[in-house]
């Protein structure tokens, strides 16, 4: 009896506690935490000084290397590269002693394509039917409206005295596809559609390999120093046939594709770091011979950019919430990032096979250089809007669906 009565007393001891679990786990755990924590306080300080231990700020050289190798790692670097570039010409220039003739226009643009081609999931392109009205407005965005608008702009730029060669890089980088990575962080952390997101990407990326080329004939022409049948040759060989090498490895050796998916991050970074010396070379060159360009038109350039990305961000975000498209607010989060982004990641190699005999490939690239940050910054800006935004729309509909049931 005495036993049974202990049984008891300790159950109604305890029943306030399980109640209180059920009512608020949350508010529970961190009181369980705190008892825990006193405990531990109680018995012995052994976990205190672990804990304090492992919350101890890093020494301050190593902060400064997870800066430099982190996320910002290409900004950082970019800015380096074109830095070296024009103290030191010589090394990187055509002729020079890294030969970039060989070891940029072969090396480097065929192994970032290979990679590309490597890490693309195309089976995955099928999922993407379930997108297909969010597809044809990123792509027409992407790939009519951008590149349009941008020509008529550049066509009264050539009446004024501005940079042509500047103004050809504006049209260059109208016609590349959106980025690969970027849109997709910036939609899912302002809690867009991460999946449309992610299709789109890839769909915009894949199509822009041939697409991107066809453009630039169609817009600039023989204007860009170059023939068709050399575009077309070099986007066989250097762009085309690696991309096909890559899936076909991916497809006849399944047993790398885990080893494929391990090392993203590092593919990512190697990739990076040839695009870096793709960027390097690109501006030795341009250094050696003589940029023909003035800062103040590069200010002009900054001056440009800004108001036409932000035109670009109100027309996508005001056109997408129109009620005919039936767009839910996740969906224009993921449109608003992917229609207006321009990748520097296939840009550069591109602009480096199609315009590899030209002088001013520095030049032509300058602007999506400019671009590629721009939109990182204003993108992250608009960030917290885009979601508070988004959890707006939410509470509405949950007042509507109330209100409906009241009404029931």
């Amino acid at each position: 009896l005495a036993r049974r009565s202990h049984v008891r007393s300790m159950a109604a001891s305890d029943a306030p506690i399980a109640l209180k679990e059920r009512a608020s786990p949350e508010i529970w755990k961190e009181e369980k935490g705190l008892g825990e924590e006193s405990h531990a306080s109680a018995f012995g300080k052994q976990s205190t000084f672990a804990r304090t231990e492992e919350d101890s700020p890093r020494p301050c050289y190593l902060r400064f290397i997870d800066e430099i190798w982190g996320k910002r790692f290409f900004l950082y670097f970019l800015v380096i590269s074109i830095a070296v570039a024009a103290a030191y010409p010589d090394a990187g220039r055509r002729g020079g002693p890294l030969k970039p003739k060989i070891t940029v226009s072969w090396v480097a643009v065929i192994l970032i394509f290979f990679i590309t081609g490597l890490k693309l999931k195309t089976q995955e392109l099928t999922k993407a039917a379930a997108y297909w009205n969010l597809n044809i407005y990123v792509l027409c965005f992407t790939y009519i409206f951008i590149p349009g608008t941008v020509y008529i702009l550049t066509l009264l730029l050539r009446l004024t005295a501005y940079n042509k060669d500047i103004i050809d890089g504006i049209v260059v980088m109208s016609c590349l596809p959106t980025t690969i990575s970027m849109c997709v962080i910036l939609t899912k952390t302002a809690e867009g559609n991460e999946g449309a997101a992610v299709f789109n990407a890839t769909v915009s990326n894949f199509i822009g390999i041939f697409l991107t080329p066809a453009l630039l004939l169609l817009l600039l022409g023989e204007s860009g120093s170059v023939s068709l049948t050399d575009i077309i040759l070099k986007l066989c060989v250097r762009v085309i046939v690696p991309v096909a090498g890559g899936q076909l490895m991916r497809y006849t050796l399944p047993c790398i594709v885990p080893c494929v998916t391990r090392n993203g991050k590092n593919l990512k970074r190697f990739s990076e770091i040839l695009l870096l010396y793709i960027v390097y070379a690109t501006f030795c060159n341009t250094f050696y011979v003589g940029v023909d360009a003035q800062p103040e038109e590069f200010a002009i350039l900054l001056g440009i950019l800004i108001p036409l990305y932000l035109v670009y961000c109100s027309v996508c975000f005001s056109t997408a919430k129109l009620q005919c498209l039936r767009y839910e607010r996740t969906d224009v989060v993921a449109v608003l990032f992917c229609s207006t982004q321009k990748t520097v990641a296939l840009g550069i190699p591109l602009i480096t096979a199609i315009y590899e005999e030209s002088d001013n490939a520095g030049i032509l690239s300058i602007p999506v250089l400019i671009y590629h940050p721009m939109q990182l910054i204003i993108g992250s800006l608009l960030v917290p809007w885009l979601t508070t935004w988004k959890l707006e729309g939410e509470l509405d509909e949950e007042k509507g669906a109330s209100v409906d049931e009241v009404k029931r």
